[in-house]
């Protein structure tokens, strides 16, 4: 009874005259999946809720659209620092179209306070083994766009407008100081590139904005071009614009890319 009462004081209390680490609380943030297939998914707000146990271990449940339900029942609990740490393993429902089976998971974390905590889980069953590393605060933007836009261009100057090219894509790299870089190649209007694009949160969306030159001409005659990129995407992809513009040809040339397929005739001309 009283080493129970002194670990649960202790973590609530950390050192000495240190500032109370109460970890009882829902954490909001964002999670970095790894496995031996990819590296750093992110899926921004994710929420895991910790509850004191009687005995003064924690309860850890984390639900996850994305990677499922999480839930440990008895993490230890200790301080050390001025930092609470926990540990402890557990079980996780996991799946794809609704069939789910159950695995075997870890789960470690180190909390400064309710904005300052570090979490991650491992199962070791799935993928080869992976990790989800769980960390609080807004996810940064460049790690939300890091990614592929697939869809089709619109292409439009002073000689033509809607001129329309399925298979497009854009790729997004974060370059891990806040930037991305952007690559588009195109067939019909060459390859775009922006090394350091900015990357910025509005609300639901994110956007990217910079510049660069592009070589653009026909046959093996090109010249080359400054552009401008101006993007926005929701978190998941799946709805987005991104825009380059070339003042310098055709009276100013804009290329589009846009979730989907291109508009059939009929339905532009409607």
């Amino acid at each position: 009874m009283m080493s129970v009462a002194a670990l649960l004081m202790a973590c609530d209390k950390g050192e000495t005259g240190s500032k109370p680490i109460d970890f009882a609380g829902s954490y909001n943030g964002y999670t970095l999946a790894s496995c031996t297939y990819f590296q750093n998914k992110i899926s921004p707000k994710e929420i895991i809720v910790i509850t004191k146990n009687t005995d003064g271990t924690a309860s850890v449940s984390f639900t996850s659209a994305t990677w499922g339900e999480f839930t440990i029942a008895d993490a230890q609990t200790r301080v050390n620092g001025g930092i609470c740490t926990l540990s402890g393993s557990g079980q996780t429902q996991m799946g794809m179209n609704g069939n789910t089976s159950i695995y075997d998971c870890t789960f470690t974390a180190e909390i400064r306070s309710q904005d300052d905590a570090r979490m991650e889980f491992k199962i070791p069953a799935v993928m080869g083994g992976m990790t989800i590393l769980f960390r609080t605060g807004e996810a940064p933007a460049d790690l939300v766009l890091a990614g592929t836009c697939k869809g089709y261009t619109d292409a439009d100057c002073k000689v033509f407008q809607d001129r329309y090219t399925d298979g497009e894509s854009v790729t997004l790299t974060a370059n891990g100081n806040g930037s991305v870089k952007v690559v588009f190649k195109s067939v019909s209007w060459g390859t775009f590139t922006v090394d350091s694009a900015t990357a910025t949160r509005e609300g639901d969306e994110y956007l990217f904005a910079g510049s660069g030159s592009v070589a653009m001409g026909m046959g093996e005659s090109t010249n080359n071009y400054d552009f401008t990129l101006s993007g926005r995407t929701n978190a998941s992809k799946d709805d987005f614009s991104i825009a380059f513009h070339v003042p310098a040809v055709m009276g100013g040339l804009t290329v589009t890319l846009l979730p989907g397929t291109a508009p059939t005739a009929s339905a532009v001309t409607e």
